[in-house]
């Protein structure tokens, strides 16, 4: 049991007190550690914690289930990422009693042998684990940077009339990735979800790309600290030769650039760049003319605390998906 004196300990705080904390500890600091993502997670089946560790590091912990199967979930945590955080954080989960520790950086690959060191072992990945960072800066400078097609494409649209407006509108943001997530698989959140976190997260807006009035794109950006965040989009497929999708990323990174972001995350690409195989080689082919740096971080990570509540609570979850499926 660790020492009072050296405990982790659960605050009581506010949003701007709890995101100053991490934004000290990192640069850019994890979307997923902030406080509005915390609360959107709450109506969504978590309940969050949040835990400053005795080495000052902090760690927003997702908790599920109850009594001795409750378990434990860090996003793109703790911050920062240090074997010393994630010590400390393995303590404060062993006090309070939880079956397992789930853990997923915000760091490089090479971080897993630290996590594998500590006892942990790799698991499914929750948060995408690929995924491209574009450097912002002047609009001269960000078009130089792209492959000569997205520069094309993005003036297409300018020529052809796509318009961009920034906005709040979760019912259109809906409407425009049904499409996209069919042709992709890619799980689709419902407008209340969508609606959630334009209220929730501080800074966060839809993009919506016009053609003579007519909605023909749309995605959905957050900003925190420095960097920008592409969390969702969508297309009908309606009008796509205006070149709408590029139309609306190319505004949403001029945005994020004049308010003084430095990059611009496209939040997730294949594991094997141009893969035709993937179901995000559409979406791989799009983002890839940005010509971001690519970057692998070390995945998500488990510690199981209670070898026997762990057990319970997987068989468990695998009745409740096995349930799902067989519904109408």
């Amino acid at each position: 049991m660790t020492s009072p004196s050296t405990a982790a300990t659960s605050l009581v705080e506010g949003a701007s007190t709890w995101d100053a904390g991490v934004l000290g500890l990192s640069s850019p600091p994890p979307l997923l550690q902030s406080w509005g993502f915390g609360e959107v997670q709450a109506q969504e089946g978590w309940s969050p914690e949040r835990v400053v560790l005795p080495g000052g590091g902090r760690a927003q912990v997702l908790l599920r289930g109850s009594g001795p199967l409750r378990w434990a979930y860090v996003p793109r945590g703790p911050v920062p990422a240090t074997a010393a955080a994630v010590e400390e954080l393995v303590n404060w989960a062993r006090d309070r009693g939880f079956s397992r520790l789930r853990v997923e950086p915000e760091t490089t690959h090479a971080f897993g042998e630290t996590l594998a060191a500590l006892g942990f072992r790799p698991a499914a990945a929750v948060q995408p684990r690929h995924t491209q960072i574009v450097q912002l800066g002047s609009d001269d400078e960000m078009l130089a940077r792209f492959k000569p097609k997205h520069r094309y494409n993005i003036r297409l649209a300018e020529r052809r009339g796509v318009t961009v407006e920034e906005g709040d509108d979760a019912a259109e943001m809906r409407r425009q990735s049904v499409g996209t997530a069919q042709r992709q698989g890619i799980a689709l959140l419902s407008e209340a979800q969508f609606r959630r976190r334009l209220e929730l997260l501080e800074r966060c807006s839809v993009y919506v790309a016009r053609h003579e009035g007519e909605p023909v794109a749309a995605i959905m950006v957050a900003r925190f600290g420095s960097r920008a965040y592409y969390l969702y989009g969508g297309a009908t497929g309606h009008k796509r030769q205006l070149m709408p999708t590029y139309a609306v990323q190319w505004a949403a990174m001029r945005d994020a650039a004049s308010r003084g972001c430095r990059d611009y995350d496209l939040w997730g690409v294949p594991p094997t760049p141009d893969d035709p195989n993937h179901p995000w080689h559409g979406l791989w082919q799009v983002k890839s003319g940005f010509n971001g740096e690519q970057v692998e971080y070390c995945g998500a990570w488990d510690l199981v605390l209670s070898p026997w509540a762990s057990r319970v609570g997987s068989l468990a979850s695998q009745a409740k998906r096995m349930a799902r499926r067989l519904r109408p």
